[in-house]
């Protein structure tokens, strides 16, 4: 039995070799520029683990956490709590392999906004107001800006609050005045700086993650890793985002703060309903 099993795992890895690798990640933007922003990573990868890389994305968070959890992308690049909630679906399919680095401090931290000469400069202010969310399974533009609603016991207290999908349609929905403020990521804020201000922030968080599918031949999870911890060229880097200066191997439980604040807002939305 144990040689069948191993002539079964020897035929088996030529035959994965002759497949293209599938690198997912997070829809935060537009895909089709997503896509071009990625393509120096993509030729990259090509290059340092031999194999053909097709860059894929669906149009919405939960498709994209199905598709990691049931490892329909071998490897990719996912946010924080769409990582937790991928590794709740199949717990044993994912590892990391690296976290993004910021060059800036506290760089990766939700920021709740409100638009310039408003009158709004505080959540206490918020009460009887519309508020705008990103995705509902995003770590910055819902669940840590909830976390940050529900401590002040404001939840309740809004107007309505609705989910608009990206980052960037949070703000100008705001400077538009459909809504009275939102929440959403501080370079993002940072970028409607002109028309926008901040009225709370939260704590930084572990940054988004390089993840792969632990079925992957052991010697291929090695380039794979191998590839993103060896990574210098800033522009490859940067590709994936403007403030990052590489990435680091870091283990599981640096995300463990995360984990609660995902079980507190999972916990109110099941009583809310």
């Amino acid at each position: 039995m144990r040689g069948l099993t191993f002539l079964f795992l020897l035929l088996s890895l030529p035959l994965f070799a002759q497949e293209k690798l599938i690198f997912g990640f997070t829809p935060t933007e537009e895909n089709q520029l997503l896509m071009q922003k990625y393509e120096p990573l993509r030729l990259y990868l090509e290059q340092k683990i031999g194999l053909s890389v097709e860059l894929q994305s669906e149009y919405d968070y939960p498709s994209t956490i199905k598709n990691f959890a049931n490892g329909r992308y071998h490897f990719g690049y996912i946010g924080p709590v769409p990582f937790l909630k991928a590794k709740e679906m199949q717990d044993n399919k994912l590892a990391i392999v690296a976290n993004i680095q910021n060059c800036e401090p506290n760089y990766f931290q939700s920021v709740i906004v409100a638009k310039k000469g408003s009158g709004i400069h505080s959540l206490k202010e918020l009460e009887g107001k519309k508020f705008a969310f990103g995705s509902h399974e995003s770590t910055l533009s819902y669940y840590v800006p909830m976390n940050m609603l529900l401590e002040e016991k404001m939840v309740k207290k809004l107007e309505r609050y609705d989910f608009l999908g990206k980052h960037d349609k949070v703000a100008e929905f705001v400077i538009m005045g459909k809504y009275d403020a939102g929440a959403l990521k501080h370079s993002v804020a940072q970028k409607y700086k002109e028309y926008l201000q901040v009225i709370a922030a939260s704590s930084a968080y572990p940054d988004f993650l390089i993840v792969m599918n632990k079925e992957l031949p052991s010697e291929l999870q090695q380039k794979i890793r191998k590839a993103f911890l060896e990574l210098k060229e800033p522009s490859i880097i940067k590709s994936l985002k403007s403030s990052a200066c590489g990435f680091k191997e870091v283990d599981e439980s640096l995300y463990e703060p995360l984990k609660e604040i995902v079980r507190r807002v999972d916990l109110f939305e099941s009583y809310d309903r």
